[in-house]
């Protein structure tokens, strides 16, 4: 996810923060010290109410990350890669890698977060029941609510919430079919989204400025759910196409000793922005749009090899990986081409520009070779 900060790596997986965690993070901190604990434990100081809050903020995320930690770790079990967890303004989304994994597994990944924050809302719960200081037993408080009230919705059969994710898992085993499933689960989904904004809306115009709150989730929920079965869609097209389906073997190899002026020189008119740099084997990729502005001076002296996105930070395709597996890999580098690797050998290069050019063919036109087969049915 851009725009995001890694603050630490646990179990193999990379934890982020977005930068909109922020803006959350003050904005509740602020609502806790100045309207909730002054509520419920009245009499204390400013101090300790901004204590209170900063401190119950923190453990909320904390709580919101180790739900999404349980997601990952029974995710980790069904030996399905997790790269990253991101938190960000509405609570956390782990990088699972796989779409096309198992019902069971979905299923056993899906209800994981639920249970372990209706865990978590019990130690909670305890802790505030022990007669501690005000200040734990105010904390305490707060988090066993938030995470029943975490707990309590994720459950709700609704994509993408964990209950949804679940749902989808029972219709993909019942069906067999994980488009369909996914989309009958984002119908739900997208329709309680849409509750969510219109229960915001008659808050707000009755004076309640939680509505607000309830507007800003229904609609993020309901684009996700979107999104989600545009993925699931696209996952199903591409990943039946191979990358030597769209290797182009002809393409532009600079010499690593070439000046960067000369390069300039010869490739100004050329439409296209990336290219490969190759001497006696492959050295890198050539990305435009990631070299900053370089004065006439400067060009004359670089040579491609020192502008050059090293092979070891690439990360490269095989001849029988999926065009999805291409898909995914251009999001995580941003770049618009790949090299298609045979060990050493580069055979050629796939663009991102190729990909969905096929895309949106199959989108528009069906699979010819389903349609062939199904003809060959009817006969």
């Amino acid at each position: 996810m851009r725009g995001s900060t890694k603050l630490f790596r646990i179990f193999g997986i990379d934890i982020k923060l977005h930068f909109t965690w922020w803006f959350v993070f003050a904005l509740l901190a602020w609502s806790l010290s100045a309207s909730f604990f002054p509520e419920f434990f009245p009499d204390l100081s400013k101090e300790m109410y901004w204590s209170m809050g900063i401190t119950a903020s923190l453990l909320l995320f904390v709580s919101v990350l180790l739900h999404e930690l349980s997601h990952s770790l029974v995710a980790k079990a069904k030996r399905i890669k997790v790269e990253s967890i991101t938190l960000f303004f509405f609570g956390g989304v782990a990088g699972i890698t796989r779409e096309d994994m198992k019902p069971s597994s979905e299923f056993q990944m899906a209800i994981a977060g639920p249970i372990f924050s209706l865990l978590l809302a019990g130690v909670f719960y305890l802790v505030n029941q022990n007669g501690f200081s005000v200040f734990i037993t105010a904390i305490s408080f707060y988090l066993y609510q938030l995470n029943l009230i975490l707990a309590v919705f994720n459950s709700i059969p609704a994509f993408p919430l964990d209950g949804g994710r679940a749902f989808r898992a029972i219709l993909y085993w019942y069906f067999k079919d994980l488009r369909k499933a996914t989309k009958i689960a984002v119908s739900i989904g997208k329709f309680f989204a849409g509750f969510l904004i219109v229960l915001g809306v008659i808050g707000l115009f009755n004076g309640i400025g939680a509505g607000l709150w309830f507007v800003f989730l229904g609609g993020f929920l309901f684009f996700i759910a979107g999104a989600s079965y545009e993925q699931v869609a696209m996952r199903e097209v591409l990943a039946d196409i191979r990358v030597k389906e769209l290797l182009k073997k002809k393409y532009a190899k600079l010499s690593p000793s070439m000046k960067f002026v000369d390069f300039v020189k010869k490739y100004a008119n050329k439409d296209e922005e990336v290219f490969i740099v190759k001497g006696k084997g492959f050295v890198g990729i050539i990305d435009l749009k990631q070299i900053n502005k370089m004065p006439v001076k400067m060009q004359e002296m670089i040579k491609l090899k020192q502008v050059s996105i090293p092979l070891h930070q690439i990360k490269t395709l095989g001849s029988k990986d999926s065009a999805y597996t291409a898909f995914r890999k251009f999001a995580e580098t941003g770049l618009e081409i790949l090299p298609v690797m045979d060990g050493k050998k580069v055979l050629g290069v796939v663009s991102k520009k190729s990909v969905m050019h096929r895309l949106v063919w199959e989108f528009k036109f069906g699979k010819l070779g389903k349609v062939k087969k199904r003809k060959h049915k009817q006969k």
